[in-house]
């Protein structure tokens, strides 16, 4: 039948695939070792030690059972002379002495060098996802990303460090056991346990092999969960106000409970095929001990040979047990390394020129010359052309996706222009770098962020190295310092996360006071005081005025108010300028100005 020509190879077809695949995980894990560089006198050492113990266990423990037996066992159970106990006890408490010792430092050792891996990882990841652009963030589930970095991380250090050591210190302790039982089989001329060894040690094999050949997609997927529950967690976290006023309580945690069911469902499958390995393996080992036992039973092996045979053949079972896993550890890594690559390959679509131009003194004049922007190939600004001079107060206002937010974005070059060229001073922002630029700009969001820190600690966000009379007085300028000092510990108060000790009107004056502290020669305004009420609108409105003294500023109004501090308004209107001008020009020459103050004063 022809149809047969398409039938999928059976899975043992697939067995010979496998050592070269994991192979493949282990050269893309050959960077990750740079981590080990700092500690790697402490890696030897634990790998020295691992060797120890696996000689120790594969080899001592059976050799002094050897040496221990006949000295209890001569015809039959009888009382064993004094000094023999002593060479017994000394035997036994030296051999187990060096066993546990070298395991101890192996252990600790490993451990010690995994945290350090942690530590290298998880802060080259952060340091890396701080260089990004702003649309890597835009596309991802922040709760996700944080999955990545905390719990991937930890997959990969696990397997590092258990991987590199099972390589180590396994084979020794097969060689061990494998040597004794060579050495007691030839002794006794018995080499049936030879090739007990020998079928039954790869007998161990297959099942390993298929079910490492099912664990990947599954760890995959368990993984991919993590980030899924992690993301929904974060969001629920952020968002306690609008959960509790629209009374969502419910569905977040009918939510949690359908996520905690599917992650603990591909838990469960992964669990099943790591748990798998050693019930398989010993299962194996039993039939070939069994095997060892009647034989030995009918040939009349004697005990003092039988035993160490068979504590041989359990330490050459073990290890095959822990090598197995190694399989599992990679698979259980490769979808960590797929999670985390796809951060640290990740390149910022923002960029610093190879040879960046020299800014010098900030003059702060801006000019857009022909600046086409899209979002996604969805364009937002479309050969838009503006001059801003130094010292100029510019308003921003349009409706909804004008591109007033955008024209901000690309004076900060938090994005580059798809077209066209954004200059400062006559140089375009492209061949400048980030930091010379962000420097010169004093920078208020909308929604500003306050961090989990004392109040001192946020506003020196705005220049770090300013003194505490600066802040004060930064403070006051932004009419924040009367409420700040009315606090239990004033300026050492913890306002919580984002602020949230704090009402929107205070954490608004905060983000003004950080703008204030900085001193650049531009300042940007993404409404910064949409969040007060109409007295310190007022006040703030004074306070701006007086900082905007020798600076260029621009500010987005969404309330028009606000534009009482400005000497030009710029309207835009589908990525367009379609109004440039002062209010009383505005009103004469821009239709849609006159429709967004009427629309407001009817509001």
């Amino acid at each position: 039948m022809s149809c047969g020509k398409n039938r999928r190879a059976p899975k043992a077809c697939e067995f010979p695939q496998e050592p070269r695949h994991c192979i493949n995980v282990l050269k893309r894990l050959r960077p990750y070792t740079r981590y080990l560089r700092p500690v790697r006198w402490q890696f030897v050492g634990a790998l020295l030690a691992g060797l120890v113990y696996g000689l120790a266990s594969g080899a001592g423990i059976p050799l002094i059972i050897k040496e221990v037996l006949p000295r209890i066992w001569v015809e039959g159970p009888q009382p064993v002379p004094f000094s023999d106990l002593l060479v017994i006890g000394g035997i036994m408490i030296g051999g187990m002495g060096i066993r546990c010792a070298s395991e101890f430092a192996n252990m600790y050792g490993m451990a010690y060098c995994g945290q350090r891996v942690l530590e290298g990882l998880r802060t080259d990841t952060f340091s890396h996802l701080q260089k990004l652009s702003l649309s890597f963030y835009e596309k991802r589930r922040s709760g996700d990303t944080v999955s990545r970095l905390i719990t991937d991380t930890e997959v990969l250090r696990a397997g590092i460090i258990t991987v590199t050591n099972d390589i180590i210190k396994q084979p020794f302790t097969l060689m061990g056991a494998a040597g004794v039982i060579v050495y007691l089989s030839i002794q006794n001329s018995q080499f049936i346990f030879i090739l007990a060894f020998l079928m039954s040690a790869p007998a161990c094999v297959f099942p390993i092999r298929w079910l490492a050949g099912r664990l990947k997609n599954r760890a995959k997927k368990l993984q991919a969960q993590v980030g899924d529950v992690s993301a929904y967690v974060t969001e629920s976290i952020q968002a306690p106000r609008e959960i509790r006023a629209f009374n969502l309580q419910d569905r977040q945690v009918k939510g949690m409970r359908e996520r905690i069911r599917e992650l603990m469902k591909w838990q469960l499958k992964v669990l099943k095929y790591e748990r798998s390995v050693a019930p398989l393996v010993e299962f194996v080992a039993t039939i070939s001990i069994a095997i060892v036992i009647l034989y030995a039973g009918r040939n009349s092996v004697g005990i003092e040979d039988l035993i160490p045979l068979l504590g041989a053949l359990y330490f050459c079972y073990e290890p095959v047990k822990r090598l197995g896993k190694i399989t599992a550890h990679l698979k259980s890594m490769e979808a960590s390394l797929d999670r985390l690559e796809a951060i640290s390959g990740a390149e910022p679509e923002v960029v610093d020129p190879e040879v960046p131009a020299e800014l010098g003194a900030v003059q702060g004049g801006i000019a857009f010359n022909d600046v086409s922007f899209a979002y996604d190939e969805e364009a937002v600004l479309s050969q838009l052309s503006v001059k801003v001079e130094p010292g100029e107060v510019v308003g921003i206002v349009g409706p909804s996706g004008a591109g007033k937010t955008t024209f901000i974005n690309l004076i900060l070059r938090f994005y580059d222009p798809t077209e066209g060229a954004v200059l400062l001073d006559g140089n375009d922002l492209r061949l400048l770098r980030q930091k010379d630029l962000r420097e010169a700009i004093s920078f208020v969001p909308q929604e500003p962020l306050l961090f989990n820190a004392t109040v001192r600690e946020n506003i020196l966000i705005g220049r770090s190295d300013a003194s505490d009379d600066e802040v004060q007085e930064a403070a006051r300028r932004a009419r924040a310092h009367d409420f700040i000092s009315s606090m239990e510990n004033g300026y050492e108060t913890i306002i919580g996360e984002k602020g949230m000790r704090l009402s929107g009107g205070q954490r608004q004056r905060l983000a003004l006071a950080r703008g204030f502290l900085r001193r650049a020669p531009i300042l940007v305004l993404d409404e910064a005081a949409s969040a007060l009420d109409s007295e310190n609108e007022a006040l703030v409105q004074q306070a701006i005025v007086e900082l905007a003294r020798n600076k260029t500023v621009f500010i987005i109004a969404h309330r028009f108010s606000t534009l009482s501090v400005v000497n030009r308004i710029l309207v835009l209107e589908d990525g367009k300028v379609v109004g440039d001008g002062s209010s009383e020009e505005l009103e004469k020459s821009c239709a849609l100005y006159r429709e967004l103050r009427q629309r407001q004063k009817f509001a």
